[in-house]
């Protein structure tokens, strides 16, 4: 997902409200307790959120295109960094390290910096400080943005580089995928 407050918030609220409609005893519930309830939904959601690295390395590659910021001899050692510090192979204490490189070697990138390591922003980001249990987050998408994904999906499904009617006929059976997940859905709840 983005890294908004609203959107977050937009998230949480979205998840809480699908797991009260899920929870058939939600509605014999005091209003106390579907408070804490929904509460505790809002907090579940809180706790899985990942950020979308589209965004990450989009400003990434905006400072590495600015010499003045990154200077183009030290660029490799910037993605360098930059990918050690978004490995969920990266303990806490390499983290820590690779943030202080960046500070001394990069010190006109620490407003970008400070920024990405607000502990909201660098939970979402970076697996040494995510709350979120590594299983769970690398069977994520790389991007939770709805579009972003259809796009990442869709060029997953049908490729590049075809002829006119391969490239038609692939489209085809990428919304007949579509279509059938939609309809078991639909199945599912009602709609």
């Amino acid at each position: 997902m983005d890294f908004s407050a609203s959107q977050r918030a937009a998230h949480a609220e979205e998840y809480a409200d699908a797991k009260i409609l899920l929870n058939p005893g939600f509605s014999s519930l005091t209003k106390a307790s579907q408070l804490i309830e929904r509460q505790a939904y809002l907090e579940e959601a809180q706790s899985a959120e990942l950020g979308c690295s589209f965004h990450f390395w989009q400003s990434a590659t905006r400072l590495k295109a600015n010499g003045t910021l990154i200077p183009r001899d030290s660029t490799d050692t910037f993605d360098h960094i930059l990918h050690t510090l978004v490995s969920p192979a990266t303990s806490s204490e390499d983290f820590s390290k690779n943030v202080q490189v960046l500070r001394t070697d990069f010190p006109r990138i620490n407003g970008w910096l400070n920024w990405w390591l607000r502990p909201n922003f660098a939970s979402m980001i970076f697996p040494a400080c995510s709350k979120v249990n590594l299983a769970v987050s690398t069977q994520v998408p790389s991007t939770s943005n709805p579009a972003e994904h259809s796009h990442s999906l869709l060029h997953h499904a049908v490729g590049t580089d075809h002829d006119v009617i391969p490239g038609i006929k692939r489209l085809f059976l990428h919304v007949q995928e579509i279509e059938a997940q939609y309809n078991a859905i639909k199945g599912m709840f009602r709609i």
